[in-house]
């Protein structure tokens, strides 16, 4: 198991450095190429090429992420892909695409919900919250509102 430990931690400091270039662009107004850079995170985080998890619905993206992985590893490529969603969307909000960016803050907000497991520590509530924050209530998508009303899912 600590190879596996080791991958994730390798992963996530890949994630890390990615998510460092998409900052410098998105602040440099370099937004294509931000994007461009989020998706090649995607693409190294559910280890295929985009084609084959963009067009799945949200739960089987997810599924396709923790498939075999610990609670702990699920949880934690959950969390990163929720990060690289917020990415995308705050690209989208410098491209004054609110539309665009409300729909990732939603599958954000869709990713968070899916990696809870009770008891949910209190900073993904938190990042959950400000997400939240930022769609208005009346746009949020029906699985969003029903995992609000039913209570939290598992990955």
């Amino acid at each position: 198991m600590p190879e596996r430990q080791d991958y994730i931690l390798r992963l996530l400091e890949e994630l890390n450095q990615f998510l460092a270039e998409v900052m410098r662009f998105r602040r440099a107004g370099s937004h294509d190429a931000a994007l461009l850079t989020l998706l090649q995170a995607q693409e190294r985080l559910f280890a295929r090429p985009a084609e084959q998890f963009m067009a799945l619905p949200v739960a089987q993206q997810v599924h396709l992420l923790v498939v075999d992985e610990s609670a702990a590893h699920a949880r934690q490529k959950c969390l990163a892909y929720a990060t690289l969603l917020v990415e995308a969307a705050q690209i989208y909000d410098a491209r004054t695409q609110p539309a665009l960016a409300h729909g990732a803050y939603q599958l954000a907000m869709e990713v968070i919900l899916l990696a809870w497991r009770q008891p949910s520590p209190a900073d993904d509530r938190a990042r959950f919250a400000a997400l939240l924050a930022r769609v208005p209530p009346d746009e949020l998508l029906p699985e969003i509102k029903d995992g609000l009303i039913h209570g939290i899912g598992e990955c």
